[in-house]
């Protein structure tokens, strides 16, 4: 059956590009058969890294597909995402373009650079009617809680061995991560589901490059495209992959667009209060009513710690140091673990990346986390300090390729 097949450079896919994701006379197929024709394309995105399309099938019968969204990654081959069409379908689709200025030409969020619903915890800005409770947590030393990211559909498949269930899944693993089995080593790996939109997290995992990882601990599978508050930080069971730093966020262009992830010296900070924990956290760590000697009752696992709104970042003259402070005051940070002594707290980043994040433990870094004030109005109810319908202190996420997952027109919109 002959393949369907489109160039990076076609029609409206007029892309100038200094990235190696792809050469600018390669075709990749995209599809078999006629029915997976393209017709036209349009760009959504690109970076250094990938780059994603819009592209239409000029097909006349019900039922066949008219659009979809092909991503390109270096290495892999694309990813088609056929996409469903609203109301009557089309029969002589020919072209597609975006419009400047409308809202389709948006850019759409890529569900594994970005995940998660809008409203999830990871995605949701701050609330100007957020209340700041000052809090120094007392820390002495700051490093990097790396975890294992692995959710590219392109990577191969291996076998991950769960230890404590004794189940096998397959899950996409980038053949390039490798982990130890130390702490904590939380992992998210992208399972081979027909939905390519599922993950699985554990910890801690050991994997040699290549080859099949295995973990101790597991959790439940979980959409990238849910509210994706579980996962694999055993203080608080919280997420292994939202509030991630990831690759590239610290040294792109633009703004991180999501929570951070905090790991707190609990021996001298976080209170027995409420159990040790509060929403969005599931849990404290075993033994906290030994351990967690703080006594600010606010301040728990789960907790929402952040920059007051007037903080002044302009003496801050590191990049990094600055993109995270940036983020603090429009998303804040979670606490999601305990660290492993009095004097240290942590921020989590993708390992592989930690390479971009050079000043974790410079002097500027350490004096804007002593700078940080727990939330104490973030709830269920009011996560970020703030009903859903409260004005946001940044824009609030935008769809995905498929057009789900995306807040409201006005969400955010009258924040200044």
């Amino acid at each position: 059956m002959p393949k369907a097949f489109v160039p990076l450079l076609v029609g409206a896919l007029v892309v100038s590009l200094a990235t190696p994701v792809l050469g600018d006379t390669e075709w990749h197929s995209v599809g078999r058969g006629m029915v997976s024709g393209v017709s036209g394309a349009a760009l959504i995105r690109h970076s250094a890294t990938e780059v994603v399309t819009l592209v239409v099938r000029d097909n006349k019968k019900p039922g066949q597909n008219r659009a979809a969204v092909v991503t390109f990654r270096e290495g892999a081959e694309p990813v088609v995402e056929p996409l469903t069409w609203q109301g009557a379908e089309p029969a002589d689709l020919e072209a597609v373009d975006a419009v400047p200025g409308s809202p389709a030409a948006s850019p759409a969020r890529d569900v594994y650079a970005w995940p998660f619903a809008w409203d999830s915890v990871w995605n949701l800005p701050l609330a100007t009617t957020a209340e700041y409770q000052a809090f120094d947590p007392r820390f002495q030393w700051l490093y990097l809680d790396k975890e294992d990211i692995s959710v590219d559909p392109g990577f191969p498949v291996k076998t991950v061995r769960q230890n404590d269930t004794g189940e096998r899944n397959r899950v996409h693993t980038d053949p390039k991560l490798e982990a130890d089995g130390s702490w904590n080593h939380c992992a998210t790996l992208l399972m081979d589901t027909p939905d390519k939109k599922t993950v699985l997290q554990g910890q801690p995992m050991t994997l040699t490059k290549g080859g099949d990882p295995s973990w101790n601990y597991s959790w439940k599978p979980l959409s990238l495209t849910g509210q994706g508050i579980e996962g694999c930080h055993g203080g608080s069971g919280l997420s292994g992959i939202g509030g991630t730093i990831r690759g590239g966020e610290l040294v792109g262009p633009q703004p991180i667009r999501h929570a951070l992830k905090l790991g707190m010296n609990c021996g001298l900070s976080c209170s027995k209060a409420n159990n040790g924990f509060r929403w969005p956290a599931y849990k404290a760590d075993k033994g906290w009513q030994d351990r967690y000697h703080g006594t600010n009752p606010h301040v728990n696992m789960g907790s929402l710690m952040a920059l007051p709104p007037d903080y002044d970042l302009s003496w801050i003259t590191r990049p990094d140091v600055r993109k995270i402070a940036e983020t603090l005051k429009t998303y804040g940070a979670y606490i999601v673990d305990a660290t492993g002594g009095k004097s240290t707290n942590s921020l989590a980043m993708d390992q592989k990346y930690a390479h971009e994040f050079p000043n974790i433990d410079s002097a500027e870094m350490r004096t804007v986390l002593h700078s940080l004030a727990v939330i104490t109005n973030s709830g269920q109810a009011t996560p970020g300090g703030g009903s859903l319908t409260t004005p946001r202190r940044a824009e609030c996420a935008p769809a995905f390729a498929d057009g789900t997952g995306g807040a409201p027109p006005n969400c955010g919109a009258s924040v200044r």
